[in-house]
């Protein structure tokens, strides 16, 4: 899928195995291994229409401040530990393209369960699935970027926060909208979720549900909102309870 975009990150050096911890480069998108399962295909969606009219240098400065951070690991894999929306919308919106990556750490002398153990003890990887059940073996991880699966309550979370439910929590950043999503998944029942056949069911999106029932999109919404500000989610990352 080559196209003029290929070179947008040309002139930073492409990251190799043994790139040290620091080290700012460029990757293809194809050899990064996601640390998730899932995505909100409600965020990718509007990401991608965003990415769609960049290129050249208006694609690299919307890039560069969001390098994705790396884990290189298990004999030199690239590992990206955020930033997962970004990636699959690049790829989806431009194809097989370089992307700024920083090397958060250099591991890739650790293998196997250790590895695994290390990524873990760190919160760099969440081995749940798009239904959020887990955990799993992480060898049940996506490969690649482009085959992750839709979490219709991670884009519940996103627009929740959108709307100022919540606030992104810098020192807690990485799977933030996963916790929130399991908060709002046993809570916020769409009816469009009750009707539809199994099949369908993980290619649901919230912008399905809008446009099939906006009265019950509005009502679950709403509510989603009410929880977020609720002392049921005083816990989350990122919470910021009712205004006085």
């Amino acid at each position: 899928m080559a196209n003029k975009n290929d070179n947008v990150c040309g002139f930073l050096a492409e990251i190799k195995a043994d790139s040290p911890q620091g080290t700012v480069g460029r990757l293809k998108l194809s050899k990064l291994c996601p640390t998730q399962n899932a995505v909100g295909m409600d965020e990718v969606n509007a990401k991608v229409a965003g990415m769609k009219d960049r290129s050249g240098d208006q694609l690299a400065n919307y890039l560069l401040p969001r390098a994705v951070p790396v884990i290189i690991g298990n004999g030199g894999q690239y590992y990206l530990i955020d930033h997962h929306h970004l990636t699959i919308s690049l790829w989806r919106a431009k194809g097989d393209v370089d992307v700024p990556v920083v090397v958060t750490r250099n591991w890739s002398r650790i293998e196997g369960n250790r590895f695994w153990r290390e990524m873990a003890a760190n919160n760099w990887v969440y081995p749940f699935d798009a239904m959020g059940a887990g955990p799993f073996n992480p060898g049940t991880l996506k490969k690649h970027v482009k085959d992750l699966d839709n979490d219709l309550y991670r884009s519940l979370s996103w627009v929740v926060r959108e709307r100022f439910g919540y606030v992104k929590d810098p020192s807690n950043a990485i799977f933030a909208e996963f916790k929130w999503g399991s908060f709002f998944r046993t809570r916020v029942i769409f009816d469009e979720q009750l009707t539809c056949k199994k099949e369908d069911s993980m290619q649901m999106t919230l912008a399905d549900i809008e446009r099939e029932d906006l009265g019950n999109y509005n009502d679950q919404i709403a509510y989603a909102l009410y929880l977020a500000s609720s002392p049921e989610a005083a816990g989350l990352p990122g919470f910021v309870g009712r205004s006085r």
